[in-house]
């Protein structure tokens, strides 16, 4: 993407029916009910200020005990290997994908998380029985996209699309591809509940649940005063659907503070997003989280908060990464709301073969997150009983989900 848009989003937690004071006395916004609208702005490229906190703080009633051991037991969910918990039909997998072939187009290799994914997916859409399974190296242009796409007319029965995958670039390659009678899915770019255009299904993931298990650790941290800053892919659906998780939830049980969201775009990842964000850091003295939504924006969210000399400040973070376990297990994020890439590519081809089976589709694909932090990740290494694990990102997530899927899948 050429041009850069930086978008600010600002919302101050309010008690029902307050009004949200702006720094313009005369720009006033009128709060229905209990939860305020979201501020947005454009901001060009060559803006001095990325980040504009229009909003004041209204405070509410203190958090209750009662509350805080709510949210406290909430987050002790997610704090262990999750158990696999898919509720689904058995089916016949190798009956249904016998003499098929699937294929992934991946959003860019480059990311590690993506590039994880995709070689999962060979192992996965192989032991479901598949003929054929196609998932090569993407560059993330939609070049490569649209001739894949091309590729797959007459070799492939059906196509899973997965990340941040700009769709608008390939339509007429998509709508060509489903006129020959292949289903095209999308997967990890929007949440449960939301639906990805011009592809027949989108892969039901809750991507909102680690944006709510954001907000729920910094309120338990700090008791619900909560001043944060969170950092927006703004070329990423994902991240716009972990963001909804976490306003919603913030605006639920903070009872004094704010959060200003600067969104950056790919190309600013390592290259001027650090400075952004620290500049952002310098302007608020109130800050004490900074909320990443993308992992990608880790390095330069650890950069901003380290060049700005506030040790006070914690960084939470979303993410699946190779990059996002080492900023965990090195303490530099206090906390990562982690994703499994082996877990998630189960899962699509658990979905793709429901799909081509006719089959009753799940209304909540099983795609766990994990808390993880710099303690949970040294204890799992001590105790770690896979003798065929090696990463610490597999071993945070165990291999209950192989097992699972194969029962599912009648292997």
């Amino acid at each position: 993407m050429k041009r850069f848009t930086a978008l600010a989003l600002v919302f101050s937690v309010l008690a029902a029916g307050a009004l949200c004071a702006c720094d313009n006395e005369e720009n006033q916004t009128s709060v229905e009910g209990s939860k305020t609208e979201s501020t947005a702005s454009e901001v060009s490229q060559e803006s001095e200020n990325p980040v504009s906190d229009i909003s004041a703080v209204t405070s509410k009633p203190e958090i209750t005990t009662s509350q805080l051991e709510q949210i406290n037991s909430f987050l002790n969910q997610y704090k262990d290997i999750p158990d696999f918990s898919a509720q689904s039909e058995t089916i016949d997998a190798e009956e249904i994908s016998k003499d098929k072939t699937i294929t992934l187009i991946s959003d860019n290799s480059n990311n590690s998380f993506t590039s994880l994914v995709a070689s999962q997916f060979k192992t996965a859409a192989n032991s479901a029985g598949f003929a054929k399974v196609s998932a090569g190296e993407s560059d993330g242009t939609a070049a490569y996209y649209n001739q894949v796409l091309s590729d797959a007319v007459g070799s492939s029965d059906i196509i899973i699309m997965y990340g941040d995958i700009n769709k608008d670039t390939v339509a007429a390659s998509i709508e060509q591809t489903q006129a020959n009678g292949i289903k095209v899915l999308s997967a990890g770019n929007v949440g449960k509940g939301e639906k990805d255009h011009y592809v027949d299904y989108s892969v039901p993931i809750n991507y909102q649940l680690a944006g709510k298990l954001l907000a729920d650790w910094a309120v338990s941290k700090n008791k619900a005063k909560v001043n944060a800053l969170a950092i927006n892919n703004s070329d990423s659906t994902l991240s716009s659907s972990i963001y909804t998780g976490f306003a919603d939830e913030f605006q639920k049980y903070v009872t004094s503070g704010y959060c200003t969201v600067l969104s950056g775009s790919k190309i600013e990842v390592g290259n001027g997003l650090a400075t952004k964000i620290r500049q952002a850091i310098d302007n608020d003295p109130n800050l004490n989280y900074v909320i990443v939504l993308d992992d990608s924006m880790i390095s330069d969210a650890v950069s901003g908060v380290e060049q700005s000399g506030k040790s006070n400040i914690k960084i939470i973070s979303t993410g699946g990464s190779v990059e996002a376990f080492n900023a965990a297990e090195s303490g530099k994020i206090e906390m990562l709301v982690a994703q499994s890439y082996e877990w998630t590519a189960y899962a699509m081809v658990d979905y793709a073969l429901r799909v081509m089976n006719h089959s009753s589709l799940p209304e909540e694909q099983d795609v766990p997150v994990r808390i993880v932090t710099e303690e949970s990740i040294k204890n799992d290494m001590k105790n770690n009983t896979y003798s065929d694990i090696d990463g610490f990102y597999e071993i945070c997530f165990g291999d209950r989900f192989v097992s699972g899927y194969s029962t599912l899948w009648d292997l």
